[in-house]
């Protein structure tokens, strides 16, 4: 009997050693999975940077290595980020005469590039106060244009395509530059 009894408590150890090693294997595997992620993810950036570099170098001039010319003005334009300069919400009345309606939209403006956009947003913070000269030129602009709209016009899908195509020529008229695309990310009709 005293021979089962010792058996026992190494039995106990042992399954608890077994259930401990599975564990730090599963930990271990996770972490090395984790720190490969991390390496691959931000290796890559740098990679991306340096190819970037690579053949910024080779088209100074604008030639190309194989001796092409012309196409580093395409190349310039791909360079340069798209970029979001997000407006304040507007809530304005709309112009339906059987019914007092109105609209509450959230409007973004999708620009050439960053250095555009932090121009025209101040970083960021909307404070009416100091809001810059074109961005209140776009947002009246705006403002006028929804005003005009009615609930019937808004509701549609080509309505609303409508709308964005005459939110950015209106908004590039107010910036003088292109606006590519206008981003809709709140539309409430009521």
């Amino acid at each position: 009997m005293s021979q089962a009894a010792a058996s026992a408590p190494d039995a106990g150890k042992k399954k608890g050693r077994g259930k401990l090693l599975i564990i730090l294997i599963a930990t271990l595997v996770l972490a090395l999975g984790g720190g490969g992620a991390a390496y691959f993810f931000m290796g890559r950036g740098d990679a991306a940077k340096a190819a970037r570099q690579k053949n910024g170098d080779a088209h100074k001039g604008g030639e190309h290595a194989d001796g092409e010319a012309g196409e580093g003005e395409a190349e310039d334009a791909e360079a340069h980020e798209p970029a979001v300069v997000a407006l304040p919400t507007f809530t304005v009345n709309l112009a339906d005469k059987d019914a007092p309606r109105y609209l509450r939209t959230t409007v973004s403006l999708v620009v050439d590039d960053t250095e555009k956009a932090a121009s025209l947003s101040g970083g960021g913070e909307h404070k009416p106060g100091s809001e810059p000269v074109r961005i209140a030129m776009a947002r009246s602009a705006i403002l006028e244009l929804l005003t005009t709209k009615t609930a019937e016009e808004l509701m549609s899908a080509e309505g609303k395509t409508a709308l964005k195509k005459e939110i950015a020529v209106r908004a590039s008229k107010a910036f003088r530059f292109k606006v590519n695309d206008v981003l809709l990310a709140e539309f409430v009709v009521q």
